[in-house]
């Protein structure tokens, strides 16, 4: 019988990983204080960016299974899973939904309200 624990040196890059998450949301939590436009800007392109890389790695495991074949057979086991961090896009979402009146103008009611061509668009009919 094999032994199939990883080596020690694993447990040393997970430890520093840890580390490195956690500097991250005290990062974040700092920018979130100091400049929220910003933060969920920001926010939102880095979502934007690993959705697009786990939606890529999905697409391209459907297409292997779909055609068939030995040209995907190689990277098979990256791409899904690459594919198996959708759930946790679905999770990081959630800023994006908390912060959309920082995000776009059409999301505050204040803006709106004030905005003639906003109520035009809703009421064609009705003169300005």
């Amino acid at each position: 019988m094999q032994d199939l624990q990883a080596p020690p040196a694993v447990d040393r890059i997970q430890k520093g990983a840890l580390l490195a998450s956690g500097l991250g949301v005290l990062l974040c939590a700092f920018g979130w204080f100091s400049n929220p436009d910003q933060f969920y800007r920001s926010w939102l392109l880095g979502f934007l960016f690993w959705t697009s890389v786990a939606i890529g790695c999905l697409s391209i495991t459907l297409i292997h299974n779909l055609t068939g074949g030995l040209w995907g057979l190689v990277i098979r086991r990256l791409l899904e899973a690459g594919a198996r961090t959708l759930p946790y896009c679905a999770v990081l979402f959630l800023p994006v939904a908390f912060g959309l009146s920082h995000l776009y103008r059409w999301a505050r009611p204040d803006v709106v309200a004030a905005d003639p061509l906003a109520l035009l668009q809703e009421h064609p009919h009705r003169a300005v």
